[in-house]
């Protein structure tokens, strides 16, 4: 009934299930060797001491490359009293380089030709030099980098307050790639991230999408479906033009097994301090 219990326990995660099967595994071999020593011969004798000797060593080599590779793996979240233990703040230059690559998505969207107003800046500037064109450029590029930062701040601040809860902003998941504009852990019983897009024009946006649904797969496998995504998409294009693209946006996210929550808000909207 001990060992019944003692099992039970194993069994509420992977690193406990392995232990479990390795001392199950170990122990019929020692008590095999034990009891029927004296009936085997010494051919029969062999391979049962071979597989005492070596099994460890292997065992050991095994959990070497689990821990040094695949820590990440070998815990439930329950193994965890903070669920924080499974966050990593972001480094400055992590959090410099998602933030430049968000706002190159968001360029290359206007570029794709849904949203003329950068195109036909550009080409009504023709006549300038190559050197002021760059400049422009660089900063309408600045301009908007910051804007994308405060209106970040502004919508997790605002769906925080909604939930009650503090925010824990650019924060990965340790152990794998995917990584959010914020973390806070609601009363539902699941692990509640915010990501913050911003649509300057109706386009699809596919990399972004990409990137987003990736992200939340990766950590809807973490926290074994546990996970929520509340993605605020800021739009500063008409409102006739939002039907469209939230059909597009909602038929993707249909596709993807993880929960994820859409809401669209109108640029005009968010408060910018």
């Amino acid at each position: 009934m001990d060992f019944l219990k003692g099992a039970k326990e194993f069994a509420r995660n992977p690193l406990g299930i392995i232990a479990l099967f390795i001392s199950l595994i170990y122990g019929f071999a020692s008590l095999l060797l034990d009891s029927a020593a004296e009936k085997l011969t010494v051919a029969e004798r062999w391979p049962l001491i071979l597989f005492i000797v070596v099994f460890p060593i292997m065992v050991l080599v095994t959990f070497y490359k689990l821990v040094t590779k695949h820590h990440g793996k070998l815990y439930a979240p329950g193994d965890f009293q903070d669920d924080k233990s499974f966050l990593r703040t972001l480094s400055p230059e992590e959090q410099e380089v998602r933030l430049e690559k968000e706002v190159k998505e968001s360029f290359g969207q206007v570029k794709s030709g849904q949203d003329n107003a950068f195109v036909t800046a550009k080409q009504g500037d023709a006549d300038r030099s190559d050197q002021e064109d760059r400049e422009r450029r660089k900063e309408e590029h600045r301009r908007f980098k910051e804007e994308l930062e405060k209106i970040e701040t502004s919508v997790i601040d605002s769906i925080a307050a909604e939930y009650g809860v503090k925010a824990e902003r650019n924060v990965g998941i340790d152990g794998t790639d995917a990584n959010f504009d914020a973390f806070l852990q609601a009363n539902e019983g699941r692990f509640t991230f915010i990501e913050v897009k911003m649509l300057r024009s109706p386009g699809p946006a596919m990399m972004m999408l990409d990137r987003l649904l990736y992200n939340a797969v990766v950590a809807d496998k973490f926290f074994e479906s546990r996970f929520k995504l509340v993605l605020a998409v800021v739009y500063s294009f008409e409102d006739s033009e939002l039907e469209r693209v939230e059909r597009f946006w909602r038929r993707k996210l249909s596709n993807c097994p993880a929960n994820i929550e859409l809401r669209f808000i109108p640029k005009s909207e968010v408060e910018i301090a």
